[in-house]
């Protein structure tokens, strides 16, 4: 082989890496979004009649029906069914119903620092003991004033909050770990960005309707048909399934980490779009979470 060749190759291989990585950006900034809505809309559709179960019903059957396709052609792609639940349960059903609720009990705030905010800092420890990978002094600096500005968020909770917030605070945290070990596993898997998505869909959606149809006190078809297709759109469509497929891939192209990390923009998009969306102010401590929050994501990204 001679030198021209060997240098082709390498340009071709560095070309991939660049069109990879590129790709992964991108699927992080439209995490961003997502996540964004995410947190918006579920409060949105908790302002109605609608019930957490009637929430999560249209996301894991719309999602789950759209992907089911892929299922019937791929099966469980090579996962046994332990690894099958195990990632149903961490990126479908239990992510989604702990958010569902921490969103019905608390803040649009809390949503955005304590659900997504929390991404980085979770991914980072799990990452770093499952894993064993070490981290940068910069990338420790921004988890610790992650922390900080969770702590934030607790206080506001303890000083304000009545026992039903604080019980909303923590389900977005077990939301967020949850997430954080999906993104985890499916890395460590090397599952297709599509596939993960059909297996957590198609499993969660199995799992949860039947329960629903014997749930009391459905609202389903009581509220008018324009509330519920947004959530059905919405919930199943972009968060059911678009956001798990983009996260995914997003984590194959950058790592878990990494991907974590763009979600430095939710907390603060999340808490000023909620004034006047939602009509939701937050206090002085609930502002500074969130402040800080987001500067130990910049610290971090930026020494990334």
């Amino acid at each position: 082989m001679t030198a021209r060749e060997t240098s082709g190759g390498a340009t071709e291989r560095v070309d991939g890496l660049s069109r990879e990585k590129a790709i992964g950006v991108l699927c992080g900034l439209a995490v961003v979004a997502l996540f964004c809505s995410f947190t918006l809309i579920s409060r949105i559709g908790f302002s109605s009649s609608l019930t957490l179960p009637d929430i999560a019903a249209l996301r894991f059957g719309v999602g789950g029906i759209l992907l089911l396709p892929l299922i019937a052609r791929h099966g469980l792609s090579g996962l046994s069914w332990r690894q099958a639940l195990t990632l149903a349960f961490l990126g479908g059903l239990g992510f989604a119903l702990f958010a569902y609720s921490g969103f019905a009990l608390a803040p649009a705030a809390h949503g955005g620092v304590l659900l997504h905010g929390t991404l980085p800092l979770f991914t980072f420890l799990l990452g770093s003991r499952l894993l064993d990978r070490g981290s940068s002094r910069g990338a420790v600096t921004g988890i610790l004033l992650i922390a900080v500005g969770i702590a934030m968020m607790a206080l506001d909770s303890t000083l304000t909050a009545t026992r039903q917030q604080l019980l909303g605070d923590v389900s977005l945290l077990l939301a967020s770990v949850c997430w954080s070990s999906y993104a985890l596993m499916a890395r460590r898997l090397k599952l297709e960005p599509a596939r993960a998505a059909a297996v957590v869909a198609v499993l969660s959606m199995t799992c949860f309707l039947p329960l629903y149809l014997f749930l009391p006190g459905k609202a389903l078809f009581l509220v008018s048909w324009q509330e519920v297709m947004l959530q059905a759109v919405f919930q199943g469509i972009f968060i059911g399934t678009i956001s798990i497929f983009v996260y995914t891939k997003a984590v194959s192209a950058l790592g878990a980490s990494e991907t974590a990390l763009f979600t430095a923009a939710v907390p603060c998009v999340t808490t000023l779009a909620a004034i006047p969306l939602l009509s939701e102010t937050p206090s002085i401590p609930a502002l500074a979470g969130v402040a800080i929050v987001t500067a130990g994501m910049i610290v971090t990204l930026r020494r990334r």
